[in-house]
């Protein structure tokens, strides 16, 4: 690839289920359903499964009652999230070891291998080698998209899964997803797709193509956005310090079916706020910056309010009172598929009792 960068963006394969694989060799090669009620296992929705139980018809979102129907010799695991964790934490910290890595998910990461590659190494050769040491290592399998850029890496890694090696250069990108639909397009959710459908708009192409100012007059800057992602352009840098540190610290919820549930709402982000509290005070940090973020579509992104304080603080009631404000002032009566409180812009209560005095 004779480009400025070169990024790929490693995806753990059904990683809920393959962690449980991993810790319980006896689970290889089965279906396994990552799911279910603490009291009754064929209760509760499936949050994950093996490719052995999707092959069946299962899928996330699906009732595990469902699920069992579709696949009655699957075996249903208690979710475990401490366990993914541990594993995302050695991914993690082995991903480093290749390159900047920037955390995207549980379960995913950008790493810039340019030095590598200007080095003369082969960028399929560096994705074979993460696949074959996460393998041998703990035994999580992986999909890799190279590009020269964030999207064409994430929408590389979907190409080919499990275990797959997707490389794509901008024309190859065009080639291979503008004849697609537009729900392939990563940041295109369910909704967007059935507004651009009745403009016409049906593939990626199409949408690559399409005139952009009707396209702001339809989405806003979204559309903008979205084309860009259409024709492969995307940013191509990787913050190595994302979720590293104590840049920021959140805490999410995602809904098994969009809420208007104010109540519920404010009271998830209650106990959110409680615990990122406890978070901060063993770190001894006060917070200055606070968010919501939320989906409004199940497989769209995260969209973001905030609100900077006068003083940084971690008394609960401030940082509770600011995500009730924010939550009134742009969410109430809007359906949420995720909610989440994050904290940022921090200060060291050391320094804060210096600046005090």
């Amino acid at each position: 690839m004779l480009t400025e960068k070169t990024i790929l963006l490693a995806d753990m394969n059904s990683f809920f289920a393959s962690c449980h694989q991993s810790q319980d060799p006896s689970l290889r090669n089965k279906p396994i359903i990552v799911g279910g009620s603490p009291t009754d296992k064929r209760k509760g929705m499936v949050i994950a499964a093996s490719y052995e139980a999707r092959n069946k018809g299962v899928f996330t979102t699906m009732s595990v009652f469902e699920a069992l129907k579709k696949c009655p010799e699957a075996i249903v695991v208690k979710r475990d999230h401490p366990l993914y964790s541990a594993y995302s934490q050695k991914i993690m910290d082995f991903l480093r070891l290749i390159g900047d890595t920037e955390v995207a998910s549980v379960d995913e990461a950008y790493v810039d291998i340019t030095p590598h590659v200007k080095e003369g190494k082969n960028p399929i050769s560096i994705a074979k080698y993460i696949q074959k040491t996460l393998w041998d290592k703990i035994q999580i399998p992986c999909s890799i998209g190279i590009g020269e850029n964030r999207i064409i890496a994430k929408m590389g890694a979907d190409v080919r899964k499990p275990f797959g090696v997707t490389a794509l250069g901008r024309i190859q990108f065009c080639s291979y997803f503008h004849p697609q639909p537009l729900h392939v397009l990563h940041g295109c959710g369910k909704k967007t797709e059935e507004k651009l459908n009745k403009q016409g708009i049906k593939t990626i192409g199409e949408l690559a193509m399409a005139d952009p100012l009707h396209l702001k007059m339809l989405l806003g800057l979204r559309g903008q956005f979205l084309q860009q992602a259409a024709l492969g352009a995307s940013s191509d840098r990787v913050d190595a310090d994302r979720r590293k540190g104590d840049k920021t610290i959140g805490k999410e919820k995602t809904f098994s079916q969009p809420t208007f549930d104010q109540d519920m709402i404010l009271s998830i982000g209650k106990n959110m706020v409680e615990h990122l509290i406890d978070r901060l005070t063993k770190k001894e940090l006060r917070a200055k910056t606070i968010s919501i973020v939320y989906k409004l579509e199940r497989t769209g992104g995260s969209h973001t309010k905030n609100k900077t304080l006068p003083e940084a603080t971690r008394d609960a009631d401030t940082i509770y009172n600011t995500v009730s404000t924010l939550f009134e002032d742009h969410l109430v009566e809007t359906p949420l598929w995720l909610f989440g409180v994050r904290l940022s812009n921090f200060e060291n209560v050391t320094y804060e009792q210096l600046k005090l005095f």
